[in-house]
């Protein structure tokens, strides 16, 4: 039996949801040559990577079936969080002209976080091949626009005996807008990921091209 309301008539049992869920992973960084080394005017960025995580939540998952489960278009809806954690002692200074990164040496710095909160849309093709659900093999190429719904700094320091607790919250010039190429691959429920930005992260006459 199908369920007639089913956004793929008779994909029950046979392909199970690879966007809605939880993704989990690494933040990292490249200058405009594709490099990690950020260069003098962006070196403010630089990251510990074990302590920048991305969080995704995507509550809701859409799939159009070109060839049932087989082949098809699928999109959805998510809420991305991003957390960069800075590996050198700069605060982040903004305006509205430029963001950059300011060495005060009277902060003796414990934590130093960069962090922004979008909310996605992508689009896919998707490969489905397998049995059923369970057992399938999957693979989603594709984009995502994503538009950010805010941005901030925090930072725990000692400054003159004293112990404090700053957060800024402010656009820093980041671009509202994010283009990502998508790939997406797995077996089951368990789906690898990686995102490449095709657009720097903040504003091209404001800040560092990141």
């Amino acid at each position: 039996d199908t369920d007639d309301s089913a956004p793929c008539k008779g994909c029950e049992g046979q392909r199970s949801n690879h966007f809605a869920g939880i993704d989990i992973g690494i933040n990292g960084l490249l200058n405009e040559k594709n490099s990690v080394d950020l260069q003098e005017d962006a070196n403010f960025m630089d990251l510990t990577y074990r302590k920048s995580i991305s969080i995704s939540l995507n509550p809701w998952e859409w799939y159009l079936p070109i060839a049932k489960e087989k082949f098809g278009i699928s999109s959805g809806l998510g809420f991305e969080f991003n957390n960069y954690t800075l590996s050198r002692d700069f605060t982040i200074f903004s305006d509205q002209d430029t963001t950059v990164g300011i060495v005060d040496n009277t902060k003796d710095i414990e934590k130093n976080k960069f962090k922004s909160t979008f909310i996605n849309v992508p689009i896919f093709l998707e490969t489905n091949l397998g049995k059923d659900a369970e057992h399938s093999f999957h693979i989603a190429i594709g984009g995502q626009v994503s538009y950010r719904l805010g941005s901030k700094t925090k930072q725990i320091f000692d400054q003159n005996d004293k112990r404090y607790k700053v957060r800024n919250r402010n656009d820093h010039n980041m671009n509202d807008f994010r283009f990502n190429a998508v790939a997406r691959v797995g077996y089951g429920d368990f789906t690898l990921f990686a995102a490449y930005s095709l657009t720097p992260m903040f504003d091209k006459d404001d800040g560092p091209e990141i």
